[in-house]
């Protein structure tokens, strides 16, 4: 019978032996008045972690039979290589046996045993079991398998007594795996965080790590580290990302030595996150790595060992209402002019004047749509959608000027880019974020140039540059 057992829960086994014992006694009641055997004889396999210190697995050994009163003794001996390559044959296996020196007959305080060639027992009236204690050495054990990682290495143990019976139950055949320890983050990868004017101004979010045993006996340190630009440079090139990284100003790690203490297999961590000085729009990565352990012995699941928060501050939509709104000019028989704008329909358009000479273009702004707000912005976000019908009029340069009187404006931004120029009918487009020191109450957005020529210049003869737009939206921060 197989089973897979951890050393670090070890201790319970002889509870658990007691039971199991009662559970054999009657299966050969009719040969044996008083019988000893292991519990759950045969092939097992055995996980261990490499911790520095010998593994310890306690073998308990059952007495059973009619006599459950009487007395017994018996003797636990491990496998000679005669002995292994007999059972290699009968079972048509190949194992190798694990050399003497890397495991020891102990008590239960550890101690080695004096005659490590074999273990002898001593059953009373009152006692259903006994217990052999193995201590093994995980480390030179793991380096054996790791040289020869073809092999499987065995521990081979037979118990004689008086009243012995089938070598199914008068075997062990020990599969030791070595594991090596690991810490890792309970919830790695990343963690996309999207924040509006509505969201709390300070958010946190918590994460842990942990230990893969199922019991700590040490008192150990991890550490994390916040991971810097050089780094994230890195990770953007690998993973085709383009992140910012986050301000040291907009975040607060709870710390970055973590503390397990002997029983604990977990150790938390948070992070509180603050959007006041975050820019619109930007992808932010604030990456969060176990960077060491203080017992060596352990090793940091480098599958598991990064936690990247990726925030980002959206703009809200700003309502434009009629009342808002007005353009410098426009071609009265060509679009619906500035409601157009703003009516949700890209199948409506406003157009600037084609058939007369503006005789207002600004030579910074060129022909402007002007937006009053209700309340102060600092930060905005434009998009627009090109006319519909056709592309002889998409704008190419736009200049975006700020005014808290709705008379002085100051540039704040600007945009002149391929995909501006190469727009198709009815394409959105998205400007940069711009934003200025101080809240502002008015909105100039300017279309300096076209497709169809420099707005900027005031015509008196030949023809008049255009430009048409369907949909403007505005979003925006204070």
């Amino acid at each position: 019978m197989k089973k897979t057992l951890s050393i670090l829960v070890m201790a319970l086994a002889a509870v658990t032996a007691v039971t199991s014992c009662e559970d054999h006694r009657n299966d050969y009641m009719e040969e044996f008045q008083t019988m000893v055997y292991f519990r759950n004889g045969g092939e097992q396999s055995l996980t261990l972690f490499r911790t520095g210190e010998d593994g310890l697995y306690r073998i308990p050994v059952c007495k059973s039979g009619r006599n459950l009163e009487g007395t017994a003794s018996a003797t636990v001996m491990p496998f000679d290589e005669a002995q292994l390559s007999m059972y290699n044959i009968k079972n048509e296996t190949s194992y190798k046996l694990i050399p003497s020196g890397m495991y020891t007959f102990v008590d239960d305080k550890r101690s080695p045993l004096q005659d490590q060639k074999k273990v002898k027992l001593s059953f009373g009236a009152d006692d259903s079991y006994q217990v052999v204690n193995l201590g093994i050495k995980t480390v030179a054990l793991s380096a054996l398998q790791e040289s020869d990682p073809d092999s499987q290495y065995v521990l081979g143990l037979q118990v004689f007594s008086e009243g012995n019976v089938s070598d199914d139950i008068n075997i062990i055949i020990l599969k030791p795996e070595i594991e090596i320890p690991y810490i890792s983050l309970v919830a790695p990868g990343v963690e996309t965080h999207k924040y509006t004017s509505a969201s709390q101004t300070k958010q946190t979010y918590s994460n842990r790590v942990s230990l893969n045993m199922d019991e700590n006996l040490w008192d150990f340190t991890c550490s994390i580290a916040v991971q810097d630009e050089a780094w994230l440079a890195a990770y953007n090139a690998a993973q085709d990302k383009d992140y910012t990284i986050l301000p040291a100003d907009c975040y607060t790690l709870s710390g970055t030595t973590l503390t397990f203490a002997k029983g604990e297999l977990e150790a938390p961590f948070s992070v509180e996150i603050n959007r006041e000085n975050m820019e619109m729009l930007k992808e932010y990565a604030l990456p969060i790595r176990i960077t060491d352990c203080s017992k060596e012995e352990f090793s940091i699941d480098k599958g598991k060992d990064l936690y990247l928060l990726n925030l980002r501050l959206d703009p809200d939509q700003i309502t434009i209402t009629s009342d808002m709104i007005s353009v410098s000019a426009d071609q009265g028989n060509d679009g619906t002019g500035a409601p157009a704008l703003i009516d949700d329909n890209t199948l409506t358009y406003w157009h600037s004047p084609w058939g007369f000479f503006v005789s207002n273009a600004d030579p910074v702004y060129g022909v402007w749509i002007d937006i009053a707000l209700k309340t102060p912005l600092k930060s905005i976000v434009f998009t627009y959608n090109t006319r519909s019908q056709n592309t002889n009029g998409v704008p190419t340069h736009v200049v975006v000027g700020v005014s808290t009187d709705g008379t002085s404006y100051t540039v704040i931004g600007e945009a002149q880019t391929d995909e501006m120029a190469s727009a198709g009918a009815g394409q959105e487009i998205t400007l940069p974020v711009m934003s200025a020191a101080s809240s502002f109450r008015y909105i100039r957005f300017g279309i300096a140039e076209s497709v169809a020529g420099d707005l900027r210049q005031v015509y008196t003869s030949g023809n008049q540059p255009w430009t048409s737009l369907s949909e403007l939206k505005l979003f925006g921060s204070d």
